[in-house]
């Protein structure tokens, strides 16, 4: 009889086990991942745009092993804004050159649908350049309650500039949509999104302005609006990425546009990080770009005498509207940056002497009326890590929280868009 107990209570004891497992097992799957083995630093992510609605992750990893000859990661799929269709970010462990990537990405013919009626062929874009819109995470309809669109600065990566240094943890993608929750579900709440730019510096060919780059984000979201529930929208921005927003925030509030006034309406919050609102140390920067076309958006960055900058700021002071309309956050690196040098065989690096690259004085200068502390927050770190966390970062936990007041606040208003029949929820 007692070993007939002790069998008993030992059969007890490894189905709790197993149960537990089984449920973490689920919890975590409810994500899309393909393959759960460790990353590793020769792996590299990329984005694959173009994906059909109705393929899931087990499709499209064996679509990607077949064409590649090697087992991809997929560690996050989601419907894009417009087109019905999907993106996914992938990771290889690339040992070869058969993913190396033309400047335009490259294009992968898919099999030919069997209906007949289909007037051309798909293809699926893969690229690791990201430019334009990407959605890293989407909730299902009933959950979606607003976009967080984040922003990369001068010289970044829309999805490297937000990823851990040295390891695989993005977290716009691993960590921010379940810290953006409903209260009375729990569950997800917030599309989360990057917008990627062409931003380099040294031997950039690019001639583009401020008001190019406010034209580009621009034009990027006005999908936004032509559902017939628009959600509120609240912006992530780097650097000179928050230039960037607020330069599309102007051209919105001066355009007579049903559409543009539309989209400005939806607009609720902006985390600045780092942004030189009031200019930044460009001093190793003039040396990089040398005479290049891009000369020109680098020195109107200049923390001296940037007339550009001093007219951005005056016209964004009242372009979100008034008192309780919007809100505003600014973070400000504590840590010096390595500047950049140039080695004895012409390549620039961040090696040189440290510098603060954007004082507390500039990153704080955002709108006069937010002024204390709720407003303002250090992050120890340099200029270019402020926007890279890593699992359990205490720096990410400030930004969170903020992230979730602004969130949540905007939701408690119940705005409405004027000129439709649209609305904000």
């Amino acid at each position: 009889m007692a070993l007939h107990t002790s069998q008993l209570l030992l059969l007890s004891i490894v189905f709790l086990i197993s149960l537990a497992a089984t449920s973490r097992l689920f919890w975590r799957h409810s994500r899309p991942t393909a393959s759960r083995r460790k990353h590793t630093n020769n792996e590299r992510t990329f984005r694959v745009r173009g994906i059909p609605a109705d393929w899931d992750t087990k499709r499209l990893a064996s679509f990607l092993t077949e064409t590649f000859d090697l087992m991809p990661t997929i560690t996050s799929l989601a419907q894009e804004i417009q087109n019905g269709i999907q993106s996914a970010t992938v990771s290889f462990q690339v040992t070869s050159d058969v993913l190396r990537m033309p400047e335009s990405g490259r294009s992968i013919p898919l099999p030919r649908s069997s209906n007949k009626e289909a007037s051309r062929r798909a293809y699926l874009q893969l690229d690791d350049d990201f430019h334009g819109m990407t959605t890293l995470f989407a909730p299902p309809e009933d959950d979606h309650r607003v976009d967080i669109i984040a922003l990369s600065g001068l010289g970044g990566h829309a999805f490297g500039s937000f990823k851990q240094r040295a390891g695989d943890y993005m977290w716009l993608r691993d960590a921010l949509p379940d810290d953006l929750t409903r209260d009375s579900t729990g569950r997800p709440m917030a599309r989360i999104v990057t917008f990627g730019y062409e931003s380099g510096v040294a031997g950039s060919k690019n001639i583009q302005s401020l008001e190019d780059l406010g034209t580009m984000l621009h034009n990027s979201l006005l999908p936004l609006i032509s559902s017939p529930i628009v959600r509120l929208v609240i912006f992530i921005a780097h650097s000179l990425g928050g230039l960037i927003v607020k330069q599309t925030l102007i051209s919105l509030s001066k355009s007579k546009n049903e559409e543009d006034q539309r989209l400005l309406q939806a607009v609720y919050g902006i985390v600045f990080f780092g942004v030189p609102h009031d200019g930044m140390d460009i001093t190793s920067l003039i040396p990089m770009v040398g005479d290049g076309p891009n000369r020109f958006l680098v020195e109107s960055l200049s923390r001296i005498n940037s007339q550009i900058l001093s007219i951005q700021q005056r016209e964004f002071e009242s372009a979100l509207g008034g008192q309780g309309e919007s809100e505003v956050v600014c973070f400000y690196e504590t840590e010096e940056s390595p500047t950049a040098q140039q080695d004895s065989a012409g390549r620039w690096a961040m090696k040189g002497p440290p510098a603060i690259l954007v004082t507390k004085a500039s990153a704080t200068h955002g709108r006069s009326r937010e002024n204390g502390p709720e407003h303002f927050c250090a992050v120890a770190r340099t200029h270019s890590n402020m926007v890279k966390f890593s699992p359990h970062d205490p720096e990410y936990d400030k930004v969170r929280d903020r992230l979730r007041g602004l969130a949540h606040r905007a939701l408690s208003g119940g705005r409405r868009i004027r000129g439709s029949n649209s609305h904000c929820r």
